[in-house]
């Protein structure tokens, strides 16, 4: 199973009056698993995540090493209404508060070199689309159907919060050496391309987004025929149909 980091809460269980600097922090195995900031095992939020993967594989390593230091970094505590000026510094030494967004923000920072600018988790998602760092979103599933990758950031779909992935699946396991975002293998025995899309997570599936994906695969002037719905049902299922990025 994979892991994620995240600024959780304040000392006292809250969004708000906590002492600055981590007051839970407790190191075990070398990591922080029970602080305001720490990691903890991946889960499905009740809100549901959108994942936005880096588009460079460097930045998505750096980022989920900012994360890590982040987590084991006791000066870094919890508050909704920390300064949110600048991008907080993961390795600072001297005790402050941040909370889910600002923490995320701090580690694009630390992993890119840009700061993407002031969010919350409710206009995350276009911030980070607007930046150019990040592939289009996947919405995510599971860890089977839509698999996470370390450096991927993770937003609820709507406001709530947000974490980036630190343990599990590596990019460099990726078959692919693009980088290119590929749809999920479709498993089911469909050759309707609508349903094979569905299946695998894809909600908009018009004609023109259709266009647009048989694009990214090559297939040139789609017209949605026969023909050419069998050829992108066939690459569903090997793992091959790139999405539209």
């Amino acid at each position: 199973m994979s892991g994620i980091g995240s600024a959780r809460h304040d000392e006292n269980g809250k969004l708000i009056g906590g002492k600055a600097g981590d007051q839970l922090q407790t190191i075990l195995n070398g990591n922080d698993l029970n602080g305001e900031v720490s990691m903890q095992n991946m889960y499905t939020h009740k809100k549901g995540w959108y994942i936005y993967r880096p588009k460079e594989l460097s930045h998505a390593d750096r980022i989920a090493c900012a994360m890590v230091v982040a987590c084991n970094n006791i000066n870094l505590g919890y508050n909704q209404y920390a300064n949110r000026d600048e991008p907080i510094d993961v390795s600072s030494d001297t005790p402050i508060n941040l909370d889910c967004s600002m923490l995320v923000r701090g580690c694009i920072y630390e992993g890119t070199g840009e700061d993407v600018g002031n969010f919350d988790t409710k206009n995350e998602g276009l911030i980070l689309a607007k930046s150019g760092l990040f592939f289009k979103r996947i919405d995510y599933i599971s860890e089977a159907k839509t698999p996470i990758y370390i450096g991927d950031i993770l937003v609820t779909r709507s406001k709530g919060h947000t974490a980036i992935v630190v343990t599990g699946k590596n990019r460099r396991d990726l078959i692919v050496t693009d980088y290119s975002m590929y749809y999920p293998k479709y498993t089911g025995s469909s050759t309707s391309i609508v349903t094979a899309l569905k299946s695998v997570g894809e909600k908009d599936t018009s004609l023109n987004h259709r266009k647009e994906i048989a694009f990214a695969n090559s297939i040139n002037n789609y017209k949605g025929t026969a023909s050419q719905n069998l050829t992108m049902v066939k690459m569903l299922k090997a793992g091959k149909l790139k999405m539209k990025v």
